[in-house]
């Protein structure tokens, strides 16, 4: 990848969790970073911390939010985007070309659906873990529910629980049921049926442990680095509020190979679960900054400035792992005046 200056950058979604420890690092790294959300500044505690805010439509009125954002684009002369949402990152990502020559700094394209389809994610796992002959290392077995009648559907659930239903291009813990029994089954398909998405699920076996997170970033040059965090409290829709950042040098190196085998530039984010007997439960790439990227540059990680090298055409520095001081973590939350 041929060097390029990105300075200007503008950031989706400064409401999400990734986003004060992405802007305050950009922002360290001397760039000018414009805001974007579907909330006003006022409700917005990132909002003081941008340069420039701009509110956008929700980008599935795809025509309408592209439509804005362009306009944006070009009034703040923006060199780089940075999504920091699954659902912006699927309209940014499927068409490039409409973002007025600003780089996508996030996978697009064949390489986004490769690493965000959950079974396209999975055989790239697979492949990985078969290479490396490690068998602390496995993926999760994974079904498409049978869909000839409801009741066939049924039955093969209750055959299989309990069990965890999740669609396939699922966005974070979006639409993800947990059936333990007979009464959460039927609650789950009565609302599926109602939406008409039966057919876009999966079925795999519910799996005891904790999520661990790995962020890792992947040069140009192929170079890797990654930094592990177990998650001990969660949000319903799975982000980390108190966790363990840990070093693994097997799972480290699992994930680099995961980027490569995807061909992911910059940082994207690995989740696993990990069983009581320590093995690792392969669950999916987040091809974009975890919720939990502070938690990472926290202990030592510049996991914000390193993704913009990559991005860049930079080399990953090799001295820094020397930096990197794991140990316990947790979110904390502050007040902020937006507007008086």
């Amino acid at each position: 990848m041929e060097t390029r200056e990105v300075r200007r950058i503008l950031v989706t979604a400064i409401g999400s969790f990734a986003a004060p420890a992405v802007i305050r690092e950009l922002k360290k790294e001397g760039c000018y970073v414009v805001g974007t959300d579907v909330n006003p500044a006022e409700l917005l505690s990132e909002s003081t911390e941008v340069q420039a805010f701009y509110q956008l439509p929700r980008c599935d009125a795809r025509e309408e939010y592209l439509q804005k954002l362009s306009a944006v684009i070009q009034r703040e002369q923006i060199d780089g985007i940075l999504p920091l949402t699954d659902a912006e990152l699927d309209v940014l990502g499927a068409d490039t070309e409409q973002l007025g020559g600003a780089l996508l700094l996030a996978p697009s394209g064949e390489l986004l659906q490769r690493a965000r389809h959950k079974k396209q994610s999975k055989e790239a796992a697979e492949a990985v873990f078969r290479r490396a002959g490690n068998e602390r290392f496995v993926t999760i077995p994974t079904f498409r529910m049978p869909h000839r009648t409801e009741e066939e559907r049924e039955q093969w659930l209750l055959r299989h629980m309990p069990l965890i239903l999740k669609p396939d291009n699922g966005r974070s813990s979006e639409g993800v049921f947990r059936i333990g029994n007979r009464e959460a089954l039927t609650r789950a398909l009565l609302e599926l049926r109602m939406l008409g998405r039966a057919e876009g699920y999966l079925a795999q076996p519910f799996i005891s442990g904790r999520v661990v997170c790995v962020d890792t970033i992947r040069d140009s040059a192929g170079h890797t680095l990654a930094l592990a965090r177990e998650e001990y409290i969660r949000t319903p829709r799975g982000a980390g509020l108190s966790v363990q950042v840990f070093r693994d040098s097997e799972l480290e190196a699992i994930c680099g190979a995961l980027a490569a085998e995807l061909g992911v530039i910059g940082c994207v984010n690995f989740e696993f679960i990990k069983d009581a007997g320590g093995k690792y439960h392969f669950l999916e790439c987040n091809p974009r900054f975890s919720g939990g990227i502070g938690f990472s540059e926290r202990a030592g990680l510049p996991a914000v400035r390193l993704h913009l090298g990559a991005w860049r055409g930079e080399s990953i520095p090799e001295d820094i792992t020397e930096r990197i001081t794991p140990g316990w973590q947790v979110k904390k939350y502050i007040e902020v005046v937006t507007k008086e």
